[in-house]
């Protein structure tokens, strides 16, 4: 069995990445060669932020309002769903049969169930019943209200988003909390009993900081996901990055450069959450090991 070295390795790596590299180009540059209008990048950098005399300085464009509104949907979907994952994931962890039940029926409904589906039955079905009931404006007049929540007239079909990626992204987040919770060796349950801790402070104190080791990089894996999948409310209106897009291309004719620039705007922000993820996966696990 042949046995490569650590250099040799690096160089097929960099090889690799050499000829993918290269691919890429010759696509992008023959893709180019058909195009019959000339690429337009300047136009599209009034799309994203311009300057304006009225408002005596910098103010966002369609797909800059799109991006802002995406990160808000991130940034509040990333907390509900979090809240969601963890009750899912205690419940399917429980002692209780019945919670169990409730927990796998849960999961299993909204993980089988296609995104596109969930959206409309939550937007059409829940999201308008709620919506009557709720005060949107003192909502919006909240502290932080303003760089978290669309406006009050908005607020209907952002409240169905949360709802729907909550609930599917949630799923999933329920499904790594109980498998990293069920990580944790049996010995440490016995250990805990043993000193008299309660189960809830077993699991506060001994076996969730543990856990925490195995869940921190599937949970950035699917805040990236959680990202991506935003994309998929603009069909009920959400003026997220894609339906902002989507407008801009039809009325400004470019659809290479504005597909191009949205790509770019998707995957500097998982990136940028997958950084994050790594340093708090780095923080967590020296905690846990003191």
């Amino acid at each position: 069995m042949m046995v490569f070295s650590r250099r040799t390795s690096l160089f097929f790596d960099a090889l690799i990445l050499l000829v993918l590299g290269g691919l890429v180009l010759h696509l992008v540059a023959h893709s180019a060669e058909n195009v019959t209008s000339p690429w337009e990048w300047q136009a599209l950098w009034r799309a994203f932020f311009h300057t304006s005399p009225e408002h005596g300085g910098l103010v966002p464009g369609p797909l800059g309002l799109g991006l802002i509104n995406t990160l808000r949907l991130a940034c509040v979907t990333i907390i509900t769903a979090g809240i969601v994952g963890h009750i899912l994931g205690l419940l399917r962890s429980s002692r209780v049969r019945l919670a169990r039940m409730v927990g796998m029926v849960w999961v299993n409904l909204t993980r089988n169930m296609p995104p596109l589906v969930l959206v409309f039955i939550v937007h059409f079905f829940l999201g308008d019943t709620l919506s009557a009931h709720i005060p949107w404006e003192a909502i919006t007049r909240l502290p932080l209200a303003e760089y978290l929540l669309p406006p009050a007239s908005r607020m209907p079909v952002f409240f169905s988003a949360v709802i729907t990626l909550s609930l599917y992204e949630g799923a999933y987040v329920g499904e790594i909390i109980r498998a990293g919770i069920n990580s944790v060796p049996a010995g440490q349950w016995e250990a805990a009993a043993s000193l008299g801790f309660s189960r809830f402070q077993r699991m506060r104190l001994i076996i969730f900081p543990q856990a925490l080791r195995f869940i921190m990089p599937p949970l950035t894996a699917q805040g990236a996901s959680l990202i991506k999948d935003s994309a998929i409310v603009s069909v009920i209106s959400v003026q997220e990055l894609t339906f902002q897009g989507t407008e801009y291309m039809t009325s400004s004719g470019l659809m290479g450069e504005v597909w191009l620039a949205v790509a770019g705007c998707y995957l500097v922000m998982c990136l940028v959450l997958s950084g994050v993820g790594q340093v708090m996966e780095r923080r967590v696990t020296r905690f846990v090991r003191g």
